[in-house]
């Protein structure tokens, strides 16, 4: 059975560890098993529970007007999207559906999501913090990898779905961007979040995907011309330090724009000429095309 301490449930839902004890002994709101050692051991329900109680007591209700709630109540005032309720609700909608490996409940809630907030805005606004959810329970043990992979799948899913509808045509001479994840990263959720973006925008994307070698971005240049690279950075690299890979980039690809974004994009210490830095998935959707400066670039 899969078990979280009272230390992961503060983690993910922001209420203090003692807070949770007080409210188990005055409320009988959550009453998890215990261990023989008497340290509490929390469900999937339990966790549930609580990401639902936390969400109404981070907005406005009172721990005492909860308690008095049925069930159905706390359900219906916590995991139902109106316009006078925040994006979390979606976000707990989709921990629910992960956690229960509930595939077409995920799809519903994304069904929802998007008809409230379009795919842009849900995927910046609650698809994005979703995920950093879902990872914080990943990196405590106490997510499943089935449940990881489910959900990894289905949010793919919907950003390549959402990509195959893009109608917008590159301009004649706009920025053709080589779009990759270098040797060592492995996540390609964001990589395919920005590629959406990107071609939305009107850049000519090549997509390379994740884990791609030096040789692979050097051989695709001998084979067609392009205007910059551009790279997304999760995880730090086991053999290469993020600055050295950068320079080695600009060394490697001379008069090339090269985009970087993520995490460790924002520890670069490096500026080779043509870098540009992008902090955060808004400035990502707010990149523009500019016209290639490459001859034959097309």
């Amino acid at each position: 059975m899969q078990t979280f301490s009272i230390r992961d449930i503060e983690n993910l839902s922001g209420i203090k560890a003692h807070t949770l004890r007080i409210w188990e002994q005055r409320y009988k709101l959550i009453m998890p098993a215990r261990k023989e050692s008497r340290h509490r051991l929390y469900s999937n329900e339990d966790l549930k529970q609580i990401l639902r109680i936390s969400y109404l007591y981070h907005h406005g209700y009172k721990i005492s007007s909860i308690a008095r709630m049925s069930p159905e109540q706390i359900n219906s005032q916590s995991l139902e999207y109106s316009g006078n309720t925040s994006y979390e609700v979606f976000i707990n909608q989709f921990v629910e559906a992960a956690l229960d490996l509930d595939e077409e409940r995920f799809d519903e809630v994304f069904k929802g999501l998007f008809l409230h907030l379009g795919f842009d805005r849900g995927m910046m606004q609650v698809v994005y913090p979703y995920l950093e959810k879902i990872g914080m329970l990943w990196m405590t043990g106490n997510l499943l990898p089935a449940q990881e992979h489910f959900s990894s799948q289905l949010v793919r899913r919907q950003i390549m779905l959402d990509t195959a509808r893009i109608t917008v045509r590159p301009a004649e001479h706009a920025e053709h961007l080589l779009v990759f994840a270098p040797k060592g990263e492995f996540h390609e959720i964001p990589l395919l979040l920005i590629t959406n973006f990107l071609r939305k925008a009107g850049f000519r994307v090549a997509y390379f995907g994740v884990n791609v070698d030096m040789e692979a971005l050097l051989e695709y240049q001998q084979k067609q011309a392009f205007s910059g690279l551009y790279m997304h950075l999760l995880t730090n690299f086991t053999d290469l330090r993020p600055d050295e890979y950068v320079n080695s980039l600009a060394n490697q690809f001379p008069g090339k724009r090269i985009y970087v974004s993520g995490p460790v994009a924002r520890e670069l210490n490096v500026s080779p000429p043509g870098l540009h830095l992008l902090h955060s998935i808004l400035e990502v959707k707010n990149l523009k095309p500019n016209a290639s400066d490459q001859p034959g670039n097309t």
